[in-house]
Protein backbone atom coordinates (compact mmCIF):
# COMPACT_ATOMS: atom_id res chain seq x y z
CA UNK A 1 0.00 0.00 0.00
CA UNK A 2 1.12 3.51 -0.63
CA UNK A 3 3.08 5.82 2.70
CA UNK A 4 0.49 7.77 4.22
CA UNK A 5 0.71 11.54 3.50
CA UNK A 6 2.58 13.89 5.62
CA UNK A 7 0.47 15.95 7.88
CA UNK A 8 -0.03 19.37 6.45
CA UNK A 9 2.03 22.23 8.39
CA UNK A 10 0.06 24.30 11.47
CA UNK A 11 -1.09 27.78 10.02
CA UNK A 12 1.37 30.65 11.35
CA UNK A 13 -0.44 32.06 14.96
CA UNK A 14 -2.03 35.68 14.55
CA UNK A 15 -0.05 38.84 14.61
CA UNK A 16 -0.31 40.18 18.17
CA UNK A 17 -2.48 43.37 18.69
CA UNK A 18 -0.85 46.48 18.08
CA UNK A 19 -0.32 48.32 21.93
CA UNK A 20 -3.57 50.22 22.97
CA UNK A 21 -3.25 54.18 23.17
CA UNK A 22 -3.52 56.04 25.92
CA UNK A 23 -6.66 56.55 27.47
CA UNK A 24 -8.00 60.42 26.75
CA UNK A 25 -11.02 62.63 27.75
CA UNK A 26 -12.34 65.58 26.24
CA UNK A 27 -13.89 68.44 28.10
CA UNK A 28 -16.12 70.87 27.06
CA UNK A 29 -16.82 73.92 29.49
CA UNK A 30 -19.57 76.49 27.91
CA UNK A 31 -19.66 79.83 29.96
CA UNK A 32 -23.00 80.93 30.16
CA UNK A 33 -25.87 83.31 31.57
CA UNK A 34 -28.58 82.22 34.39
CA UNK A 35 -31.12 83.30 31.76
CA UNK A 36 -29.96 80.01 29.94
CA UNK A 37 -33.53 78.55 30.70
CA UNK A 38 -34.33 75.42 33.17
CA UNK A 39 -35.26 71.99 31.68
CA UNK A 40 -32.17 72.81 28.52
CA UNK A 41 -29.94 70.14 27.88
CA UNK A 42 -26.93 72.37 28.52
CA UNK A 43 -27.38 75.43 30.76
CA UNK A 44 -25.35 77.70 28.82
CA UNK A 45 -24.06 80.86 30.28
CA UNK A 46 -23.99 84.07 28.25
CA UNK A 47 -21.08 87.03 28.94
CA UNK A 48 -22.25 90.86 28.98
CA UNK A 49 -20.47 92.22 25.71
CA UNK A 50 -22.29 95.68 26.26
CA UNK A 51 -18.53 97.41 26.96
CA UNK A 52 -17.35 95.75 23.45
CA UNK A 53 -19.66 97.00 21.31
CA UNK A 54 -17.61 98.14 18.04
CA UNK A 55 -14.38 96.63 19.44
CA UNK A 56 -12.56 93.90 16.84
CA UNK A 57 -13.33 90.35 18.01
CA UNK A 58 -9.37 89.60 17.60
CA UNK A 59 -9.26 91.30 20.96
CA UNK A 60 -10.89 88.38 22.38
CA UNK A 61 -9.26 85.70 20.32
CA UNK A 62 -5.57 87.20 21.03
CA UNK A 63 -5.72 87.25 25.38
CA UNK A 64 -7.52 83.76 24.97
CA UNK A 65 -4.27 82.74 23.25
CA UNK A 66 -1.97 84.17 25.34
CA UNK A 67 -3.18 82.01 28.19
CA UNK A 68 -3.66 78.70 25.79
CA UNK A 69 -7.34 78.98 25.90
CA UNK A 70 -8.48 77.18 22.70
CA UNK A 71 -11.84 79.19 22.33
CA UNK A 72 -14.98 80.28 20.52
CA UNK A 73 -16.91 83.22 20.29
CA UNK A 74 -20.75 83.45 19.45
CA UNK A 75 -23.26 86.97 19.37
CA UNK A 76 -26.72 85.86 19.86
CA UNK A 77 -29.59 87.25 18.75
CA UNK A 78 -33.38 86.11 20.18
CA UNK A 79 -35.95 85.84 17.38
CA UNK A 80 -39.44 85.40 17.86
CA UNK A 81 -42.39 84.66 15.54
CA UNK A 82 -44.79 82.15 13.69
CA UNK A 83 -43.45 79.47 11.64
CA UNK A 84 -39.49 80.06 12.23
CA UNK A 85 -37.94 78.20 8.95
CA UNK A 86 -34.75 77.16 10.66
CA UNK A 87 -32.52 76.71 7.41
CA UNK A 88 -33.75 80.01 5.98
CA UNK A 89 -32.84 81.86 9.22
CA UNK A 90 -28.80 79.68 9.08
CA UNK A 91 -28.72 80.98 5.21
CA UNK A 92 -29.64 84.53 5.75
CA UNK A 93 -27.47 84.82 8.97
CA UNK A 94 -24.16 83.22 6.81
CA UNK A 95 -25.22 85.29 3.51
CA UNK A 96 -25.56 89.00 5.92
CA UNK A 97 -21.88 88.38 7.89
CA UNK A 98 -18.97 87.90 5.05
CA UNK A 99 -17.68 84.61 5.82
CA UNK A 100 -19.85 84.09 9.11
CA UNK A 101 -20.73 80.65 10.71
CA UNK A 102 -24.17 80.22 11.73
CA UNK A 103 -26.07 77.74 14.26
CA UNK A 104 -29.07 77.94 15.84
CA UNK A 105 -29.08 77.31 20.07
CA UNK A 106 -30.29 74.37 22.16
CA UNK A 107 -34.07 74.85 22.49
CA UNK A 108 -35.30 76.61 19.55
CA UNK A 109 -39.06 75.90 18.54
CA UNK A 110 -40.55 77.21 15.28
CA UNK A 111 -41.85 80.20 17.76
CA UNK A 112 -38.34 81.23 19.19
CA UNK A 113 -35.27 80.38 18.65
CA UNK A 114 -31.39 81.80 19.21
CA UNK A 115 -29.78 82.54 16.24
CA UNK A 116 -25.76 82.02 17.58
CA UNK A 117 -23.40 84.03 14.95
CA UNK A 118 -19.43 82.52 15.43
CA UNK A 119 -17.08 85.58 15.83
CA UNK A 120 -14.29 85.71 13.28
CA UNK A 121 -10.81 87.25 14.32
CA UNK A 122 -11.57 89.74 11.92
CA UNK A 123 -15.74 90.64 12.57
CA UNK A 124 -16.60 93.46 15.05
CA UNK A 125 -18.78 92.99 17.55
CA UNK A 126 -21.83 94.43 16.74
CA UNK A 127 -24.30 96.12 19.00
CA UNK A 128 -27.51 95.79 16.87
CA UNK A 129 -29.45 92.40 15.40
CA UNK A 130 -27.59 90.95 12.62
CA UNK A 131 -31.07 90.13 10.70
CA UNK A 132 -33.95 92.27 10.67
CA UNK A 133 -37.56 91.09 10.99
CA UNK A 134 -38.51 92.25 7.56
CA UNK A 135 -35.26 90.26 6.30
CA UNK A 136 -36.64 87.45 7.76
CA UNK A 137 -40.35 87.59 6.84
CA UNK A 138 -39.53 89.11 3.24
CA UNK A 139 -37.78 85.82 2.78
CA UNK A 140 -40.18 83.35 3.09
CA UNK A 141 -38.63 82.43 6.99
CA UNK A 142 -41.43 83.34 9.81
CA UNK A 143 -44.30 85.78 10.34
CA UNK A 144 -45.18 87.67 12.91
CA UNK A 145 -41.37 88.23 13.43
CA UNK A 146 -39.25 89.73 16.27
CA UNK A 147 -35.65 89.93 16.76
CA UNK A 148 -33.40 91.02 19.32
CA UNK A 149 -29.75 91.54 20.32
CA UNK A 150 -28.68 91.69 23.95
CA UNK A 151 -25.22 92.12 23.57
CA UNK A 152 -24.36 89.13 24.86
CA UNK A 153 -21.29 86.90 23.95
CA UNK A 154 -21.28 83.05 24.43
CA UNK A 155 -17.93 81.20 24.86
CA UNK A 156 -17.13 77.75 24.49
CA UNK A 157 -13.89 76.54 25.62
CA UNK A 158 -12.42 72.99 24.52
CA UNK A 159 -10.05 71.10 26.44
CA UNK A 160 -8.02 67.83 25.30
CA UNK A 161 -6.04 66.01 28.16
CA UNK A 162 -4.13 62.36 28.59
CA UNK A 163 -4.96 60.19 30.99
CA UNK A 164 -1.92 59.48 33.17
CA UNK A 165 -1.07 56.31 34.32
CA UNK A 166 -2.59 55.78 37.91
CA UNK A 167 -5.12 58.80 37.43
CA UNK A 168 -8.73 58.37 37.01
CA UNK A 169 -11.32 59.85 34.78
CA UNK A 170 -12.91 61.70 36.94
CA UNK A 171 -9.67 63.11 38.45
CA UNK A 172 -8.09 63.91 35.14
CA UNK A 173 -11.81 65.89 33.83
CA UNK A 174 -11.76 67.66 37.19
CA UNK A 175 -8.24 68.71 36.54
CA UNK A 176 -9.28 69.93 33.61
CA UNK A 177 -12.52 71.85 34.23
CA UNK A 178 -10.82 73.51 37.07
CA UNK A 179 -8.07 75.14 34.86
CA UNK A 180 -10.63 75.95 32.22
CA UNK A 181 -12.84 77.98 34.64
CA UNK A 182 -9.73 79.32 36.03
CA UNK A 183 -8.80 80.63 32.28
CA UNK A 184 -12.04 82.13 31.20
CA UNK A 185 -12.19 83.88 34.44
CA UNK A 186 -9.07 85.55 33.28
CA UNK A 187 -10.18 86.51 30.46
CA UNK A 188 -13.64 88.33 31.77
CA UNK A 189 -11.49 89.84 34.16
CA UNK A 190 -8.55 91.39 31.46
CA UNK A 191 -11.20 92.08 29.18
CA UNK A 192 -14.58 94.34 29.26
CA UNK A 193 -16.87 91.05 28.98
CA UNK A 194 -18.92 91.54 32.48
CA UNK A 195 -21.27 89.08 33.80
CA UNK A 196 -21.14 86.26 36.37
CA UNK A 197 -19.73 82.83 35.29
CA UNK A 198 -21.61 78.98 36.37
CA UNK A 199 -19.72 76.73 34.44
CA UNK A 200 -21.38 73.24 32.96
CA UNK A 201 -18.65 70.51 32.10
CA UNK A 202 -19.45 67.24 29.85
CA UNK A 203 -17.11 64.28 29.19
CA UNK A 204 -17.42 64.24 25.42
CA UNK A 205 -16.53 60.50 25.23
CA UNK A 206 -16.08 57.44 27.12
CA UNK A 207 -13.19 55.51 28.16
CA UNK A 208 -12.54 52.82 25.80
CA UNK A 209 -13.06 49.26 27.32
CA UNK A 210 -10.07 48.04 28.34
CA UNK A 211 -8.30 45.55 24.71
CA UNK A 212 -9.72 42.26 24.72
CA UNK A 213 -7.32 39.11 24.97
CA UNK A 214 -5.73 38.24 22.05
CA UNK A 215 -7.55 35.75 20.08
CA UNK A 216 -6.31 31.97 20.57
CA UNK A 217 -4.90 30.08 17.78
CA UNK A 218 -7.05 28.00 16.06
CA UNK A 219 -6.46 24.26 16.41
CA UNK A 220 -4.24 22.32 14.07
CA UNK A 221 -5.98 20.10 11.70
CA UNK A 222 -5.70 16.89 12.41
CA UNK A 223 -3.31 14.61 10.22
CA UNK A 224 -4.87 12.46 7.65
CA UNK A 225 -5.73 9.21 8.02
CA UNK A 226 -3.98 6.89 5.95
CA UNK A 227 -5.79 4.93 3.82
CA UNK A 228 -6.64 1.54 5.07
CA UNK A 229 -4.90 -1.65 3.80
CA UNK A 230 -6.23 -4.66 1.82
CA UNK A 231 -6.90 -7.33 3.88
CA UNK A 232 -4.63 -10.60 3.48
CA UNK A 233 -5.46 -12.57 0.81
CA UNK A 234 -7.13 -16.17 2.59
CA UNK A 235 -4.65 -18.96 2.51
CA UNK A 236 -5.42 -21.35 -0.47
CA UNK A 237 -7.49 -24.41 0.58
CA UNK A 238 -6.11 -27.29 1.61
CA UNK A 239 -5.76 -30.59 -0.59
CA UNK A 240 -7.90 -33.57 0.05
CA UNK A 241 -6.55 -36.46 1.97
CA UNK A 242 -5.61 -39.25 -0.55
CA UNK A 243 -8.31 -41.94 -0.45
CA UNK A 244 -7.12 -45.14 1.12
CA UNK A 245 -6.24 -47.88 -1.24
CA UNK A 246 -9.03 -50.65 -2.32
CA UNK A 247 -8.58 -54.14 -1.79
CA UNK A 248 -10.16 -56.73 -4.31
CA UNK A 249 -12.18 -59.50 -3.23
CA UNK A 250 -10.76 -63.02 -4.78
CA UNK A 251 -13.25 -65.17 -6.71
Amino acid sequence: PPPPLPPPPSPPPPALPPPSSPLGVSVTTDASAPDGGAGRRHQRVLLDASQMTGDPASTLYDYADSISLDAQFYLVDTISGTDLNQTKIIDLCESAAASATCAIGDGATISELKLLQLLDRNDTIRGDPLLDASEIEGNGAGSGVTVSHANKVEIVARSVAILEEGQTLDELAANVTAETEQKITQLRENTKLQGNLAFTSLVMFPPRPPPSSPPRPPPSPPPPTPPPSLPPSPPPPSPPPPSPPQIGRAH
